[in-house]
């Protein structure tokens, strides 16, 4: 991406029947339209083959989610020598093991100036792929068979806890809740006709 007219960004994510992907999907396209950019492309879910054709034509790996455990689309761009600019939020941090490039801010003229230095720089290009590589190599090298093993010891060999009480209706709380907060997101004009907080799950 040396040329600011190439650029092309690629966006990919999960499952397309997901509801809350499909109220992201419109809210991405109304914002593709509103801005009037020409080379944005919402690929949604994509086979292992095309997935990795998208590795092999990137110029860097953004990561901008909040949630994350560990972050295995990290590792894939680290084994594919792409560089990777991601949000420091949550296991992402972990994941990264000190390379990439971490950012913690949202101001996207912030975030697009980062993507040009990695993407326009050779060398720094070259020092975070270097730098990924060697997270790789330490990933590779730890004992994640003897680590489970030793997590299910310690289970095994701790004291039973009492159970804790669960309502009947628990799970229907918890799509009650979902189906708020998506509200807030996506309709803020009736988010505030609402309640203040959906009823507590108990």
């Amino acid at each position: 991406m040396p040329e600011k007219q190439s650029a092309r960004a690629y966006l990919l994510k999960g499952d397309d029947e997901h509801q809350k992907q499909q109220a992201l999907d419109k809210l991405l396209q109304s914002l593709v339209a509103r801005l009037g950019v020409q080379r944005v492309h919402l690929l949604g879910h994509v086979t292992n083959s095309e997935l990795v054709a998208c590795y092999d034509m990137a110029d860097v790996f953004l990561c901008a989610s909040e949630h994350e455990g560990f972050c295995v689309p990290l590792v894939e761009a680290f084994w594919k020598g792409v560089p990777v600019l991601a949000y420091a939020a949550a296991a992402v941090p972990a994941t990264m093991d000190g390379a990439g490039v971490l950012f913690r801010t949202k101001e996207p003229y912030e975030v697009a100036g980062l993507v040009n230095q990695v993407a326009s720089n050779a060398t720094l290009r070259e020092a975070v792929v270097q730098a990924q590589d060697a997270a790789l190599d330490r990933l590779m090298a730890r004992d994640f068979r003897g680590t489970l093993l030793g997590f299910v010891d310690r289970v095994l060999s701790s004291p039973r806890r009492p159970r804790h009480l669960v309502a009947e209706d628990f799970w229907e709380q918890v799509d009650g809740t979902e189906r708020y907060e998506e509200l807030l997101v996506y309709r803020q004009a009736l988010g505030h006709a609402l309640a203040k907080e959906p009823k507590k799950i108990v």
